[in-house]
């Protein structure tokens, strides 16, 4: 994707970062007496951070200098206002991040182009509210201005800027520093995008992106990755947290999940998972995950055959917690004993009146629960169904394989990256 120019940034008036470390600092009357070792920075969400002091370095000791006391912060050059300094030792307040130290060469979040990159510079600029962060260089040429000889970094503009107001600064890679971020803005992207953001960041980094989205778009997130991945993030993320994840997605991709993470975990994430949604995922993990039990899933919707249609088509609009696959209802006896499947198409144009059982498929096609996965997908595809219903060895029912589930097994995984699930999905 094209780098975007930062909007309303004014590049003459932009010094970068890495021109100012290093800098002397000059007394009112012109002597020097110290280097710039790094700036200091109040970090905000959504606005430029503003630039609160300079930690100077002299006489193998740092000490702190705030911006009220600088007449000039330049490139080359810092100019004090005063000729007393208060060589007081430098301390880290909540909310301040050393831009050198803890933001040069690290990763952000480009939230307008939806990717991570690599800060390789800093600019400042300055205006009425004083100094402040305004843009960042991820471009290579960043990289090379900074190791050249000075006299030769003109040659080396600033070609790849973003707006810092569209960035999200990950705070766990500085675990020292209390910040408070929200990452309001990475609320507004899709889940597909954010999980190919998930998957350039750390486990660590991941963690706190998904702490910081809702529930809803946070499994949304999880369930358009691939199961490693799933298990990778969640198990850095607090285990009240990863319960709840788990318990918005369906059991089947649930049961995948906690399949892949060391036994203690998964147990623990069972038990504070609630005691409907923890059953229904014990019970697919007694399966193996290569067999058509593995594959399906129990969320579906159900239905007694001599239930009126009208009582499907008011499940189907009324339901809080709708199932992915929402096409087919799967009949059911009192003794779970499968009856028959009623599909929407067969709801939507019933009779007035009708019961279920009436219009129905009778004696469906059906797979069991130790069928393989090719198998399930040769019957998928031999009578062109959406879903087929998995039952025990005395026809009970037990769950469904959707044409989704069947994919997700035998698809490479790169090439189904990205795909949503069909009828209902999210």
């Amino acid at each position: 994707m094209a780098q975007q120019q930062a909007p309303l940034i004014d590049r003459a008036s932009l010094m970068p970062l890495s021109e100012i470390i290093g800098s002397p600092i000059v007394e009112r009357q012109g002597e020097r007496f110290a280097r710039v070792k790094d700036v200091v920075a109040r970090i905000y969400e959504g606005v430029y951070p503003h630039v609160v002091g300079i930690v100077s370095r002299a006489a193998s000791r740092d000490f702190f200098i705030p911006i009220a006391r600088v007449a000039e912060l330049a490139p080359g050059r810092v100019q004090l206002a005063t000729g007393a300094v208060d060589v007081e030792r430098f301390r880290r307040r909540d909310g301040e991040l050393l831009l050198a130290h803890d933001v040069l060469d690290r990763q952000v979040i480009d939230v307008r182009g939806t990717r991570v990159v690599r800060v390789n510079d800093l600019y400042l600029s300055a205006g009425p509210m004083g100094y402040r962060v305004v843009a960042l260089d991820t471009g290579g040429q960043a990289i090379v201005r900074r190791l050249v000889p000075h006299g030769l970094r003109r040659r080396f503009e600033a070609q790849s800027l973003v707006d810092w107001r569209e960035v999200e600064y990950l705070a766990s890679d500085t675990p020292a520093v209390r910040l408070r971020a929200t990452h309001f803005q990475l609320r507004r992207l899709r889940p597909q995008q954010l999980a190919r953001i998930l998957s350039a960041l750390s486990k660590q980094e991941g963690a706190e992106v998904l702490s910081a989205l809702d529930e809803e778009q946070a499994a949304d997130t999880l369930e358009e990755m691939s199961t490693e991945e799933q298990a990778h993030f969640l198990s850095a993320l607090p285990v009240e947290r990863a319960a709840d994840l788990i318990e918005e997605m369906e059991p089947d991709e649930a049961a995948d999940i906690l399949a892949k993470v060391p036994a203690a975990r998964a147990q623990e994430l069972l038990e504070r998972m609630e005691a409907d949604e923890s059953a229904a995922v014990r019970e697919l993990l007694n399966y193996d995950p290569d067999t058509a039990g593995g594959a399906m899933t129990t969320n579906v919707f159900r239905i007694a055959p001599d239930a009126p249609v009208e009582e499907a088509l008011r499940i189907f609009r009324t339901a809080e917690d709708a199932p992915d696959f929402a096409y087919y209802f799967f009949v059911l006896e009192d003794d779970g004993m499968l009856a028959g499947v009623l599909s929407l198409r067969q709801a939507l144009i019933a009779p007035a009146g009708a019961a279920v059982r009436d219009v129905m498929t009778k004696d469906p096609v059906t797979v069991a629960s130790d069928d393989e996965p090719q198998e399930v997908a040769e019957k998928i595809g031999e009578y062109n169904l959406l879903a087929i219903p998995v039952v025990d060895e005395d026809g009970r029912f037990l769950g469904a394989i959707t044409v989704d589930d069947v994919l997700d097994r035998l698809l490479n995984e790169s090439w189904r990256r990205g795909r949503s699930r069909a009828f209902g999905g999210g």
